[in-house]
């Protein structure tokens, strides 16, 4: 038998390697030795007699030694310089052509092809090795790939590293040229820092931001979770806010576009009846949610009763695609009665709100109703109503009390709803009284001078043909007997010098509130722009800045004066206002804005009659409530009316830019005291009603000076208030007249308003209406009030109707 021996076949393999490692080693050094051999008998005595001259230890020629090689060995140690020399031997310049000894072309061919055989034997030998491997750092940008692949942010860690040599390669990743240093050490621990600060610790785990603030990982969360209900949602229902000045929406965005799902139930509605279509269809068809598709389409046809629903499910079985608005601004109603949105900084706190959106309770037994009634356009009326319905349920035993229903303006006794027939019944016939009488009340007006006393009061009354208390409304309106114009609003609090210069003062209140003036023959700015011995005034937010001047005559006056901006490239600009005031009446003279560098004059205002105590001012205030930038520079001269002599003048700069903090009031240079005021007063200023129109009819009549004059200014409001405005532009002054002095809130009705609309209305029996279409009378029947439908009493200010 015979036996046989097992070898595995990876110790065969190994076995065949290392024999072919043997050989290949051996035929290599069998080669080595073919050339050393060659070396000692032939190629060292060439290299001595043609190339040590020059290439020796000593010579060194080209620092190229060669006398340092003594065998194929050495060679092999170090072959750079002999592949210089096979190099400068194929280009001929080894040996150099002006060598003594040149050797021949054969022995050159022979030490050429030696030399060469050399090199090859030594890279045959070394082939597969590749020598010593420097372990390396990354480059810059393999550095930075690397960070940005790990993290998915893209991160620049290394930019503040310096840059990569490329070595002679000409390549930055080889390791050699990867250098390392302390100070790359420290850059490579701030990048770390750097990129760590990038890390948000998270319950499932780290994630990397491009931001390192908690504030932004927030808005990026905030922002996704955005992104993806914004594929199902529109940016609509936010509510505006004007904060300080500062407008914008919120609680926009996250809404569902209810109009789009109502829209798509109401297309395919008879198809999902039917069973022809899923809702997974339809919504796919519509691009809209399922889920929330599913759960409308499901309230929608839900046979369970609700006191809501059912109206709105009434209302979309009869609708059709086009009718999905309404059914949505049904829908909307409910909406904003049932949820209401709350304040988030408040979600949380004790007593705090639960949730951004609460619910709503809508059921109660007594609800209390404002509503602000809009202005009547184009002289129609405006209608209100007072509905209740019975909630689809029926209206047995639905009876809804409007309990003391009334109209409420501040400053007015309340109208109580049940008195309105009679009321403005009332109203009408005093405005007839009063249209009727003006051009004698004027005519009255015009033979009394400021001041008036009761018994005078009477007398013309009794012979103008007058009514007593509309000849009063007329005298109030004009400013008679009211006395002087009072000031409770002074600028109090003295300025002595501003941060760099000491004579510009002034007087000045909160919120840079003040009137200053430049005492000096400089220009400076303070910041705004101050002239030599000029007057400038700053409104706050809310109050508006004034200078007034206060007559010390009973005559006329020339007004005349100027507005210019004194600080400009900031804020908005400023609105401003020139009044002549009397009693609690204004005339408006002159109005207008200054937004830019440009010089606003006013006047000159001929022949502007005025009392003593009559107050002409020139009024400051901010535009749209801004205040920055609002430096304004002023003047106003005031020159006496007379037929002769000397006219005495008036004028702010000179009477007090040189002292302005002498008193306020301030002295004129006549010698009058109290005759220039500083003062404020809200922006809002005062009542509409107050101010009669530059160059109306009553201004004209004013400042007439001739008796004659004043009676034909007198038929001509007559005929004004008779016949009204006609064609005339609503904005003339003659039609802001007429709308002024007909009015129920006018200041002509004073008086009735007080007496008549009061609470005791209720003390008097209503007016009877005899042959008067009931459609012509405003308000209600009084008799429907007091009275329950089922003819019990209630409180006699009480509306019962049945729903």
């Amino acid at each position: 038998m015979k036996a046989f021996l097992r070898i595995p076949v990876c110790s065969v393999t190994f076995l065949a390697i290392s024999l072919c490692s043997v050989m290949a080693s051996g035929q290599q050094n069998d080669e080595f030795a073919k050339l050393q051999s060659q070396y000692e008998s032939q190629q060292q005595a060439a290299l001595k007699k043609y190339c040590l001259n020059c290439h020796s230890a000593a010579e060194k020629q080209g620092e190229l030694d060669l006398e340092q090689f003594t065998s194929v060995a050495d060679m092999r140690r170090n072959v750079v310089p002999w592949q210089r020399v096979v190099e400068m031997m194929d280009d001929g310049e080894m040996p150099p052509k002006d060598a003594e000894v040149q050797p021949s072309k054969e022995e050159h061919k022979a030490l050429r092809n030696w030399v060469r055989a050399v090199l090859d034997a030594d890279a045959k030998a070394n082939a597969g090795d590749p020598g010593p491997v420097v372990l390396r750092r990354l480059n810059n940008a393999e550095f930075t790939y690397t960070i940005q692949d790990l993290t998915g942010v893209p991160l620049q860690p290394a930019h503040q590293f310096p840059v990569d040599s490329a070595a002679g390669e000409g390549f930055t990743n080889v390791g050699n040229a990867l250098v390392m240093s302390p100070a790359l050490v420290q850059k490579y621990l701030d990048a770390g820092k750097d990129v760590a600060a990038h890390a948000m610790l998270l319950p499932h785990g780290i994630e990397f931001s491009p931001s390192t603030t908690s504030r932004d990982w927030t808005n990026e969360k905030l922002t996704e979770i955005r992104n993806f209900y914004a594929r199902y949602c529109d940016s609509g229902g936010a509510t505006a806010v004007n904060l300080q000045g500062i407008q914008f929406e919120t609680n926009g965005g996250g809404r569902l576009p209810l109009e789009s799902y109502l829209r798509a139930t109401l297309i395919e509605r008879d198809a999902l009846r039917a069973k022809t279509i899923t809702l997974a269809e339809v919504a796919q068809r519509h691009q809209l949610n399922e889920k929330y598709l599913t759960t409308l389409w499901t309230a929608l046809n839900d046979e369970q009763p609700s006191l809501v629903l059912d109206m709105v499910r009434g209302q979309w079985r009869d609708a059709k695609p086009e009718d999905a608005p309404a059914l949505v601004a049904t829908i909307v109603q409910w909406q904003q009665t049932l949820w209401r949105f709350t304040t988030i900084g408040h979600i949380g706190k004790r007593d705090g709100p639960k949730a951004w959106q609460i619910s709503v309770n809508p059921i109660a037994a007594r609800q209390e109703v404002r509503m602000k009634l809009p202005a009547p356009q184009d002289g129609k009326n405006v209608t209100l109503y007072l509905a209740a319905s019975d909630a689809s349920d029926g209206n047995q035993n639905d009876f809804a009390v409007w309990e003391n229903a009334r109209f409420v303006a501040p400053g007015q006794p309340d109208l109580l709803l049940r008195d309105v027939r009679r009321a403005v019944q009332t109203l009408n016939s005093h405005r007839q009284q009063i249209l009727a009488t003006a051009a004698a009340s004027l005519n009255a007006a015009a033979e009394v001078g400021a001041a008036t006393d009761a018994a005078t009061l009477e007398a013309l009354a009794t012979k103008h043909a007058v009514d007593p208390a509309v000849l009063a409304s007329w005298f109030s309106y004009l400013g008679i007997g009211a006395g002087e114009v009072q000031i409770n609003s002074y600028i109090t609090s003295k300025l002595e010098r501003t941060e760099n210069y000491d004579f510009v003062k002034g007087w000045t209140g909160p919120d840079a509130l003040s009137v200053l003036a430049n005492s000096s023959d400089q220009f400076v700015r303070i910041p705004g722009d101050m002239h030599p011995h000029s007057v400038g005034v700053h409104p706050s937010p809310k109050l508006r800045a004034i200078v007034g001047w206060k007559s010390p005559i009973a005559g006329h006056v020339k007004v005349s004066g100027k507005v210019q901006r004194a600080h400009i490239g900031c804020g908005n600009g400023v609105t401003w206002l020139v009044e002549l005031r009397r009693g609690n009446t204004r005339q408006r003279l002159a109005a207008g804005t200054a937004g830019g560098a440009e010089e606003h004059t006013f006047g000159p205002f001929e022949n502007v009659a005025v009392q003593s105590g009559d107050l002409v001012s020139l009024i400051v205030g901010p535009r749209d409530g801004e205040h920055s930038c609002d430096m304004t520079s002023i003047a106003m001269n005031l020159t006496e009316v007379v037929a002769e002599g000397e006219a005495r003048e008036w004028d702010l700069a000179k009477d007090v830019s040189p002292d302005v903090l002498a008193g306020n009031p301030h002295a004129d240079r006549l010698g009058n005291n109290g005759v220039w005021h500083f003062y404020s007063e809200p922006d809002a200023g005062g009542g509409a009603e107050t101010i009669i129109p530059a160059d109306s009819l009553i201004a004209q009549w004013q400042a007439a000076t001739d008796a004659e004059m004043k009676k034909q200014l007198a038929d001509k409001v007559q005929a004004l208030l008779t016949a009204g405005p006609g064609e005339i532009a609503a904005d003339a002054p003659d039609a802001v007249l007429y709308r002024q002095l007909t009015s129920a809130n006018g200041p002509l009705f004073p008086a009735v308003r007080k007496e008549l609309l009061s609470g005791k209305a209720s003390d008097h029996s209503p007016t009877p209406v005899d042959n008067v279409d009931a459609s012509l009378l405003a308000g209600l029947d009084p008799a429907l009030f007091g009275m329950h439908p089922n003819g019990t009493a209630i409180a006699a200010e009480n509306l019962c109707v049945q729903a």
